[in-house]
């Protein structure tokens, strides 16, 4: 029989090899009902093939503790926080005794709906729905899960917003109600498009004042790779005084108490200071945002962007190549101030008559 919608929940009723299966899905849509059936389904045939090797499939909470000790091991800083504050909430969610085999697409729509009602952002809930995903694809790789459960979930619409930077007015109002060691990271962070864990991660030996470079370790960029910027006047300034702030710890840029900063507390300072500043509760990346936009309004070519802001494709760099609505206006004024002439009223590409040929327009008469 297949499934069959009794009420508003849907029901299986099916055969095999002389056994029947019934049971409830409960209030899914009909396309998650189809694909629990064929879960059902493959999870009997598995059975029958191998009765004596059918293994009980782990909890989620074990492997969510194999998984991180995996990743610890393999993947970046940033990777194993993601992954790991991504598990917490959806294992707390779902259930920690609910075993792999047992979660199910619609629990993976019911966290994207539960995460949309708590305000996170298409973007947020995208990217915690791709991490869910890719340890999933894990467990099934590893031979403790038949069938991945959000494999056919699909991620949020989530239309391209205008990139918000800083204007020079609001650099200025920032810095006035950043404490020193919040300052000297907006400072980096206009300097060089550094993300939060790049600046965070900025060590000792990154500097290097002789050469006049600042450098990105391959272990924290975000795609892998290392990258290099030349240090101006007003970078080196900083960072001289960063370093003298730093002490003995192991990173050049610290809190106040001379300590590394950690995510949280800096996202959560920055966001205060510039709610302080009254530009919006605004997030650390804008400061890179800052640099890519300064860049090209500087009229620097979008390669040498691409390069300075460590993106692997040019499309990443496109996203920076706007300008801000002063620069379009003075655009616009140097365009007419140029071409001030006005156009003959015939055709716009009849040339102006001279006087010469006025003349000799006159001595023809």
């Amino acid at each position: 029989m297949g499934i069959y919608l009794r009420g508003k929940s849907w029901y299986y009723d099916f055969v095999h090899h002389g056994a029947r299966y019934v049971g409830s899905f409960g209030p899914v849509p009909r396309s998650v009902a189809k694909e629990e059936l064929a879960r059902k389904k493959a999870a009997v045939l598995e059975t029958r093939l191998n009765p004596a090797k059918a293994r009980k499939s782990p909890r989620l909470d074990t492997f969510a503790d194999d998984y991180l000790t995996w990743a610890h091991a393999n993947c970046k800083p940033l990777t194993v926080h993601r992954a790991q504050r991504t598990l917490a909430r959806f294992t707390a969610f779902v259930g920690p005794t609910k075993r792999l085999n047992e979660v199910t697409p619609w629990n993976f729509e019911q966290w994207k709906r539960t995460r949309k009602e708590a305000g996170k952002a298409p973007g947020t809930i995208n990217t915690e729905l791709l991490t869910l995903k890719s340890i999933f694809a894990k467990a099934k790789a590893w031979g403790k899960l038949s069938e991945h459960p959000g494999a056919s979930v699909k991620l949020l619409q989530n239309p391209r917003q205008k990139i918000r930077f800083l204007s020079e007015d609001e650099e200025v109002r920032l810095l006035a109600v950043c404490s020193p060691a919040l300052r000297r990271v907006v400072h980096v962070g206009l300097l060089t498009g550094f993300r939060r864990q790049e600046l965070i991660s900025l060590r000792l030996e990154d500097v290097d004042m002789n050469d006049g470079t600042v450098s990105v370790a391959a272990c924290y960029a975000k795609n892998g790779e290392s990258r290099t910027l030349p240090i101006g006047p007003r970078l080196r300034a900083v960072l001289q005084d960063a370093l003298t702030a730093s002490g003995s710890a192991a990173t050049v840029l610290v809190n106040a108490l001379g300590l590394p900063w950690s995510r949280n507390t800096l996202g959560g300072q920055f966001r205060a200071a510039c709610q302080a500043a009254g530009i919006g509760s605004l997030g650390l990346h804008v400061l890179r945002h800052t640099f890519a936009s300064r860049l090209t309004m500087a009229g620097v070519d979008l390669k040498t962007t691409q390069e300075l802001m460590g993106h692997k494709s040019i499309e990443m760099t496109l996203r920076y190549a706007h300008l801000s609505p002063q620069h379009r206006r003075s655009a616009m004024e140097t365009l007419e101030a140029r071409f001030s002439a006005p156009s003959p009223a015939t055709f716009h590409n009849t040339p102006s008559p001279t006087p010469a040929r006025e003349a000799e327009k006159q001595t023809a008469a």
